[in-house]
């Protein structure tokens, strides 16, 4: 008997071995790689590779004189706001109060690193930032109106002139500092920096007058590399009976296809001390972005790689991916009276790209009410004319649809006998627009002595097209036979008055 590949085989008649039967079945794992065929040996091991990780960094904010560049007078930040602006809030520069003519306010902040987040021996990192800003106004800023740049010591080794030229005010801009290698001794010796100025004074050249900046989004990333020092990840290989590579595979955790930097080296030759003895247990939760690597550290997802178009409105800051969002404002219970509109849309925007927007809306219907205060007008001696009442006007503010009513006093009688009638209508002033058609008030047709007293109600609902506009009631009184010794309307007596309302409806 002698061994025949990788099975015992009977020795054939005149002494050849036969052709080598087939590897006995091996159960292959869930990382088997693509291509594997029943029967291969597949084997999973850890590696680590040498992408660029993420090394915890901040910027402090120092005194900007040493780089003061630009031939104009200028000033400095409060230091205040400049830490706020670079712990990745929001700060203000303010504009020029006329004492720095063609001023540019500046900040700087030095770059600093926990040097205990570093991993193997790096000689060099890379520093990279971004920032959002927004032109207050009141003016638009003259053409490339500020900068954005990276120090080392007194040499500026990256600069980014924010654009574009003329913002207007309302205008939005960007300013961003492209991946700079600089030398890790001279980021641990406090030498690199990072500088912004903008534009706050009435600039000698274009003469446009001092404006306000928005500074907010302050993003600082620094990233290191090393040998062995990256992700952790996962490598398949599968052979055949002969023991030849059929396929390699390579996936963060079994499953994710992952593609490594080199140079790759075992996990156990990486001794950066993040491996734990002990795991901590990690949820399962479905949410949790956490994964656990196959060296046993735990791993948050890389920092997503974002479009850098303008117009994306996703922002990486120090907090993680930031996505604007909509907020509705409002008013407090009680507070929706007003004498402008109906129905308030309150729209705050922030123009640019991104826009960033906050509406809201609240109910504030306009209406007015008034009495005629006076006597009634004396209608008799005006029989068959307009009697306009101008103590009942009342005015509508703006476009919009209103309803419109009227109560309208009257008096009217006859000693010996006699008839006839009051008419009223509403009419635009402003337009000389009839409202309303004529509306009988009262009439009377007496044979001796009778006396009418009352209160008759007209209504209409108006459309308006643009504000104000004054409506006015008006009045008339048609003698028909006889002889009428009383006719009177449009004021108040001691039964009531006559009352003027409106209240908008629409828009």
């Amino acid at each position: 008997m002698s061994d025949c590949g990788c099975g015992r085989s009977p020795i054939a008649i005149g002494g050849c071995p036969p052709s080598k039967p087939p590897c006995s079945p091996v159960a292959r794992p869930p990382a088997a790689c693509p291509g594997s065929k029943a029967g291969e040996h597949c084997e999973t091991i850890p590696l680590r590779d040498s992408a660029p990780y993420r090394v915890a960094a901040t910027a402090s904010s120092t005194d900007p004189a040493p780089y003061y560049t630009m031939a104009n007078t200028h000033a400095a930040l409060d230091p205040v706001v400049a830490q706020t602006i670079l712990n990745s809030g929001t700060g203000t520069f303010p504009a020029d109060d006329g004492t720095h003519n063609g001023q540019h306010t500046w900040l700087a902040g030095v770059v600093r690193i926990d040097p205990t987040s570093l991993r193997g021996d790096p000689t060099s990192v890379t520093v990279s930032a971004s920032v959002h800003v927004h032109n207050d106004g009141t003016n638009t800023a003259c053409q490339l109106y500020g900068r954005f740049a990276l120090w080392n010591g007194t040499t500026r080794i990256r600069t980014d002139l924010l654009g574009p030229p003329d913002l207007p005010a309302g205008g939005d801009d960007n300013g961003v500092i492209a991946p700079t290698t600089v030398p890790l001794a001279d980021l641990l010796a406090g030498k690199i920096v990072v500088e912004l100025n903008l534009e706050t004074g009435n600039d000698d050249t274009c003469r446009v007058g001092p404006k306000q900046w928005t500074v907010d989004s302050f993003v600082l990333t620094v990233q290191a590399s090393a040998p062995g020092c990256g992700r952790p990840f996962l490598r398949t290989t599968c052979r055949n009976c002969d023991g030849a590579v059929t396929c390699t595979t390579d996936t963060l955790d079994g499953s994710t296809p992952y593609t490594p930097v080199p140079p790759v080296v075992p996990v156990a030759s990486c001794q950066d001390g993040c491996a734990p003895a002990l795991p901590p247990c990690l949820s399962t939760d479905r949410g949790n972005a956490l994964t656990r690597g196959s060296d046993g550290c735990l791993y948050a997802p890389d920092t997503p790689t974002l479009d850098p178009s303008p117009c994306n409105a996703a922002r990486n800051t120090t907090g993680g991916l930031l996505v604007p969002r909509i907020a509705l404002t409002g008013i407090a219970p009680g507070g929706n009276t007003s004498g402008e509109r109906s129905v308030d849309i309150d729209v705050t925007g922030t123009p640019g790209c991104p826009e960033r927007w906050q509406i809201g809306a609240r109910l504030t219907p306009v209406s007015a009410f008034r009495n005629a205060e006076r006597q009634h007008a004396n209608l008799l001696t005006r029989a068959g004319t307009d009697v306009p009442i101008p103590e009942s006007d009342i005015v509508l503010p703006e476009a919009g649809v209103y309803h419109i009513d009227s109560d309208v006093r009257y008096a009217l009688g006859s000693a010996t006998g006699g008839s006839g009638y009051i008419i009223g209508w509403l009419r635009d002033e402003t337009t000389d627009t009839l409202l309303t058609s004529f509306t009988q008030i009262v009439a009377i047709n007496a044979a001796g002595q009778e006396q009418q007293g009352g209160t008759t109600h007209l209504m209409t609902e108006y459309t308006v097209a643009s504000g104000p506009r004054t409506v006015r009631l008006h009045l008339m009184f048609v003698l028909t036979g006889g002889k009428i010794t009383n006719a009177e309307a449009g004021g108040t007596d001691s039964n009531g008055a006559t009352r003027m309302r409106f209240l908008k409806v629409r828009d």
